[in-house]
């Protein structure tokens, strides 16, 4: 059976991932917020740079929220408050990728989309690092892959 045969939820991870992000952007954990934010601008398709080790392996990621959110704080928009004033006093010292990545979940090529796609939906993700058996980001799967394949799943059928 070819790929287009299958239904979405027999595809896997492998089947789309990286149609689209054809390199995901990587940093160490020490890349300065201005290096993560270049990272960023060079890949537009990609809402985010994982960081990663010095053999590849996924650290953690900076999404496009936190970085505007950074950039809120410099200049002034966030709220008045104590609450807020906290938070700018604590992201104030946030001046590496590693001080401001999360650790998220990940897939492989084997992972079946409709995991990918629960993962997303749980967690309030866009995208997902794509890692090997060892941990090494392979790629990234972008949410518009998953809508590129599950568009047929809203096809009108023809009615009675």
């Amino acid at each position: 059976m070819t790929y287009r045969e299958r239904s979405f939820s027999e595809l896997l991870v492998g089947d789309v991932a990286s149609k689209l992000v054809h390199t995901a952007s990587t940093v160490s954990s020490k890349a300065s917020i201005r290096e993560v934010i270049e990272k960023m601008a060079a890949n537009p398709l990609s809402r985010k740079v994982y960081v990663v080790d010095e053999q590849g392996r996924y650290r953690g990621t900076v999404s496009t929220e936190t970085i505007l959110r950074l950039l809120g704080y410099r200049v002034g928009v966030r709220k008045d408050g104590g609450i807020s004033f906290m938070r700018f006093l604590v992201d104030a010292l946030k001046e590496d990728a590693g001080h401001i990545m999360v650790k998220g979940s990940t897939v492989t090529t084997s992972t079946k989309l409709t995991t990918a796609l629960d993962i997303m939906v749980n967690e309030h993700l866009n995208d997902l690092p794509v890692v090997d058996a060892d941990g090494i980001l392979i790629g990234e799967m972008a949410s518009l892959e998953l809508l590129e394949e599950g568009k047929a799943l809203f096809d009108e059928s023809p009615r009675d």
